[in-house]
C-alpha cells in the first residue's frame, strides 16, 4: 500500500545536525569565575565574579546594599532574548545550523548588552558621603617623596556605584 508521498529533497541531516546544534548549545549572561581577575593595580585579593555576587545580593556584614544588575538587566531584555530563542529554534526546523548559531549569539549579546546598561539606568541606593570621600594612598618615589596624591571617587567624579575602575561591567 503506498502512502501517496513522495521524498524529492532530503532535509533529514541537515535537521538532525541544526537541532543538535540547538540542544546543545547554552546561552549563558554572567561573570565567568575562570575569567574573572582583577588586574594587579587593585591589591584586590576578590574576583569580579565574587565582586558581581556580593553587590547582586548585598553583603549586610560589610554593610554594602545589594546593588543588582544581572537579573534586572536580563528582565528588562527578555522579550528580545526570547525572539532570538524563537529564532534559533526556527532556523533549527528549517535545518540551519549557522542560522542557529547566529541567532545564540545575538541572545547572549542582547542580555550581556542590557546587563552593562544597568550599571548606568538604575535606582540603586547612593554610595555614602564616608565612601565617596575616601582617598587611596599617596603614591611616593624610591626618596619617599610624593610624587601623586591619590583623589577621592568625588574629586574623580565617580559617584556612581559599581563604576569606578569599570572593571566588573566589562566582565
Amino acid at each position: 500500500m503506498k502512502s501517496g508521498v513522495r521524498v524529492t529533497v532530503d532535509k533529514m541531516a541537515d535537521l538532525a545536525k541544526a537541532m543538535r546544534a540547538l540542544t546543545g548549545r547554552e546561552v549563558a549572561c554572567g561573570i565567568p569565575a575562570d575569567k574573572s581577575g582583577r588586574t594587579a593595580e587593585d591589591g584586590e585579593a576578590v574576583t569580579n565574579a565574587q565582586l558581581g555576587y556580593i553587590h547582586e545580593m548585598g553583603s549586610p556584614a560589610r554593610n554594602i546594599p545589594a546593588r543588582p544588575f544581572v537579573v534586572p538587566g536580563i528582565r528588562a531584555a527578555q522579550e528580545q532574548i526570547v525572539d532570538q530563542l524563537r529564532d534559533a529554534a526556527n532556523k533549527a526546523l528549517d535545518g540551519q545550523v549557522a542560522g542557529v548559531d547566529a541567532a545564540l549569539k545575538r541572545a547572549g549579546e542582547i542580555a550581556a548588552n542590557s546587563v552593562k546598561a544597568q550599571f548606568v539606568d538604575n535606582d540603586w541606593e547612593p554610595l555614602a558621603d564616608a565612601t565617596l570621600d575616601k582617598r587611596p594612598p599617596a603614591q611616593r618615589d624610591e626618596n619617599g617623596r610624593i610624587v601623586r596624591k591619590g583623589k577621592s571617587r568625588r574629586e574623580r567624579g565617580r559617584l556612581n556605584p559599581l563604576v569606578d575602575t569599570n572593571q566588573l561591567r566589562k566582565a
